[in-house]
């Protein structure tokens, strides 16, 4: 609510303005089986931290965003953004979940490049599209100051704080979690170099139930390098790679891929365990990318991730993935497109290994030609098997005593 009425007081300050600039930007993704006994049919490896995204999402996703540009006299522009967000399973009525965003960033105020941002929104994410993994999402509620320039380097700083109520806990008790987010930024002759750090801090608590949490710190590291150069000096391909590594340990163990946002779980999972958390890491490469040329087009993705909570969920795992997706042009509006992904989780403290082979096979239609073009609206058959150990754990419920399916169906998906 203290966010509404700031927004409120802010669109008023456009009365003031030069010029006032209204605009939307959001996601909408909806699709169906052809076939209703599978229309919320996924396939997923057990305990991976994604799954290959192309004819195989289990639910409509929409995000309908208004912004708002508001440039003053001295040059000064004002940035206002709501965006809500709506979910529901396949072929089902969709809900209000949330409010994505919900923030103002002023810039101009110096030079052209800082500027400075309060209230909830994404933040600098990262992800790989193929699988939809968002290993550096660090948005929520704060403030922050965007690409101060140092001389050689940028800076970005932004604060994100959360006061979760668990859900184990009857009533409405809190505890307040925080984040610092610090990213040095370099440009070079072929990309960009960005140092992430990180640090997490969750209060002590001890709730009316007389169960208590410990105050407990976690810290976070990653460096992410952005090639944009080198595949068109070379092929003649537009696009980027983008490579990783992450470490994070205590409270930031997800290594950038979690902020205090949302942490419900992780905060059940600390009571419920009654262990310490301090002692958990994860260990993370990612190497992704997209490229396209005047016919084709291809992305690619490699995951490795190592992760030790054996004093806190007595877990530890790897986990590898490996996937691409070639893209044929067949014309301006038509392209055809495969997608083949691989996910192998080793349970370590199981001696068990889970493993998923999904294949997507996809007609597209959209306006103009290019792997990043939307609306799109595709045709889709998916196949996927896994193993003996994955029985009853992949595949949703209709696969449960299979180690292998498909589906086919249809898609639409529209970002803007």
């Amino acid at each position: 609510m203290n966010y509404i009425l700031l927004l409120t007081l802010l669109f008023s300050v456009s009365l003031f303005a030069v010029t006032n600039e209204m605009g939307s930007v959001g996601y909408v993704r909806v699709q169906t089986s052809l076939d209703d006994e599978k229309e919320n049919v996924c396939f997923k490896a057990p305990k991976a931290g994604s799954k290959y995204r192309l004819g195989n999402e289990c639910e409509t996703w929409l995000e309908l965003g208004v912004f708002q540009n508001v440039t003053f006299e001295n040059g000064i522009v004002l940035h206002n953004q709501i965006r809500p967000s709506f979910m529901g399973a396949n072929e089902e009525s969709v809900e209000f979940l949330r409010f994505e965003e919900l923030y103002s960033e002023v810039s101009n105020i110096f030079d052209n490049s800082v500027s400075f941002w309060i209230g909830r929104r994404y933040y600098k994410r990262y992800d790989s599209h193929m699988s939809d993994f968002f290993f550096l999402n660090m948005g929520g509620d704060g403030l922050g100051i965007n690409n101060l320039d140092l001389g050689e380097v940028k800076l970005s700083y932004s604060f994100i704080y959360d006061k979760i109520n668990p859900q184990t806990i009857a009533g409405d008790e809190e505890i307040f979690f925080q984040s610092h987010d610090v990213r040095f930024a370099k440009e070079l002759e072929h990309g960009e170099l960005t140092l992430f750090l990180n640090y997490m801090h969750l209060e002590g608590k001890t709730f009316i139930t007389a169960q208590h949490i410990g105050e407990v710190d976690g810290y976070a590291l990653g460096l992410i390098y952005k090639e944009t150069k080198i595949f068109e000096e070379l092929f003649g391909m537009k696009g980027e790679n983008i490579a990783a590594v992450f470490y994070g340990e205590g409270v930031a163990k997800g290594a950038g891929a979690y902020s205090p946002f949302l942490q419900e779980p992780l905060i059940d999972a600390m009571l419920i365990s009654a262990k310490s958390i301090q002692d958990s890491k994860t260990f993370r490469f990612i190497n992704y990318n997209a490229f396209e040329h005047e016919s084709f087009g291809v992305m690619s993705n490699l995951v490795y991730e190592y992760s030790d909570e054996k004093e806190f969920l007595n877990l530890e795992k790897e986990w590898f993935s490996a996937g691409v997706r070639p893209y044929w042009f067949a014309s301006k509006n038509t392209r055809l497109l495969g997608e083949v992904g691989y996910d192998l989780v080793h349970d370590k403290t199981n001696d068990e290994s889970y493993a998923l082979l999904k294949a997507t096979a996809a007609l597209e239609f959209a306006f103009k030609k290019g792997i990043w073009e939307r609306p799109v609206l595709r045709l889709y058959y998916t196949q996927a098997n896994w193993t003996q150990s994955a029985k009853g754990l992949a595949g949703t419920s209709f696969y449960e005593d299979k180690t292998a399916g498909d589906n086919i169906g249809v898609q639409l998906e529209y970002w803007w």
